[in-house]
């Protein structure tokens, strides 16, 4: 993102929390009636030109507004990995589980429960070393989808019911040791190439497990990065 301007940005993050919002284009005109951005409608229809000629924006059809492509929504998030508060980062937060858990089931159950119901999201906690895979929020995931997604959300009950493919999934993605966010073409199996997922590693007892959330592309980012990076 160095050779966009502060504007730039500003106006490539607007047209992302649109897109996540309401799943609309946004036009030079709309965007100056909504947002203070203290410039002309020229001028915002040149940051976006320049946001599509990067491949960052790209218009649906001719003489249409912008949407955000696979680059830009993958800059936008690159962005807030670096500025997002953190919401869920207190002293108070990281130490709760270990005073109130004793058993390691119990952990884990708290801590995806908890994910779960701050984001309301799909949230996992993987061990694989000890063979545990927990997850919550899927009731909620199946009640809001189901319309959109028809036959298709039989593929992703069957793989949650599928433990071991679902671990091999998971070990086969690129992981980094701080986060990891892999969004539309990013994700390796096809049936989710419409969903978001974020990951974290965690080291429990020595051994390397995983904390992650799953949900679609107009998910709440910046509350949910944070969410991830602060459960424990």
């Amino acid at each position: 993102m160095s050779q966009l301007t502060w504007r730039n940005i500003e106006i490539l993050k607007i047209i992302v929390d649109e897109f996540i919002q309401t799943g609309e284009v946004m036009w030079s005109k709309w965007l100056l009636q909504k947002y203070d951005l203290w410039v002309s409608s020229a001028t915002v229809r040149n940051d976006m030109a320049k946001l599509e000629a990067l491949e960052l924006l790209y218009q649906p059809y001719n003489s249409a507004g912008r949407l955000p492509t696979a680059k830009g929504l993958r800059a936008f998030v690159n962005y807030l990995m670096q500025s997002s508060p953190d919401y869920f980062l207190r002293q108070e937060n990281n130490n709760k589980f270990q005073e109130e858990v004793v058993k390691l089931w119990d952990f884990v159950h708290k801590i995806t429960f908890e994910l779960a119901k701050n984001t309301e999201e799909i949230a996992f906690f993987s061990l694989p070393d000890k063979h545990i895979l927990e997850y919550a929020g899927v009731a909620r995931f199946l009640e809001e989808n189901h319309k959109r997604l028809w036959d298709s959300i039989f593929s992703i009950i069957k793989i949650l019911e599928d433990r071991f493919h679902f671990q091999k999934f998971l070990d086969e993605l690129p992981k980094n040791w701080d986060m990891s966010i892999f969004i539309w073409e990013e994700n390796i199996l096809p049936f989710l190439k419409d969903y978001t997922l974020i990951l974290k590693p965690v080291v429990i007892d020595g051994k390397v497990g995983y904390i992650w959330i799953i949900w679609s592309l107009k998910m709440n980012y910046s509350f949910n990065i944070s969410a991830v990076r602060g459960i424990i």
